[in-house]
């Protein structure tokens, strides 16, 4: 297991500079950006079942529709609208005696990634990727996160404070997700 994590302010021109028609985003210049990934295998040695690419991307569709299947902190989740590759949703979460929903935009693609879009410009990618031996054995599952904070000071303690808790987050979330993955194939759910 590794990760790879990285921070930054970008210039305005951020890949999550979208906002969906929101009116909640604010120039990339007045936010600091955090950026972060982590990756884990998804079929280390001695893991059963071993997981397919088609049982995998079964269950990111899934995660797209039933988040709270994968990730402790998403108790529900509604999908709003579903048009070609894109499922529009609302996560409900909830952590620490606290609750709070974001809509988010899921954007899909076969059979290696999918994009989830927040309204204050944050981008959630999860990246099925091929590994040396390309074979089933060498499948990795990559979360890269890029977070917006306008309550922070770039640089400051709170800035550090922030992007190593979200890469623990990171952490979380992959393993999670295929701890998730794995249950659901020997349930015979990703078939």
């Amino acid at each position: 297991m590794f990760y790879r994590a990285t921070a930054a302010k970008l210039s305005s021109k951020s890949r999550s500079d979208t906002c969906f028609g929101t009116d909640t985003c604010k120039p990339a210049s007045n936010i600091v950006n955090v950026h972060c990934a982590y990756t884990e295998p998804i079929n280390p040695p001695n893991a059963s079942p071993v997981l397919t690419r088609d049982q995998i991307w079964k269950g990111l569709q899934r995660k797209v529709r039933r988040a709270q299947d994968f990730v402790p902190i998403i108790k529900a989740c509604d999908v709003v609208e579903e048009k070609g590759n894109e499922v529009t949703r609302v996560a409900h979460f909830e952590q620490g005696g606290k609750k709070w929903e974001v809509k988010e935009v899921c954007k899909s693609y076969y059979p290696t990634m999918v994009d989830f879009h927040q309204p204050d410009g944050a981008v959630i990618t999860n990246t099925v990727s091929d590994g040396p031996g390309l074979t089933e054995n060498d499948y990795h599952m990559t979360y890269t996160f890029e977070w917006r904070d306008e309550s922070i000071a770039e640089g400051s303690i709170e800035h550090k404070k922030f992007f190593e808790d979200k890469v623990q987050m990171a952490k979380m979330a992959v393993h999670s997700s295929i701890e998730a993955l794995r249950k659901l194939a020997q349930a015979g759910d990703l078939e």
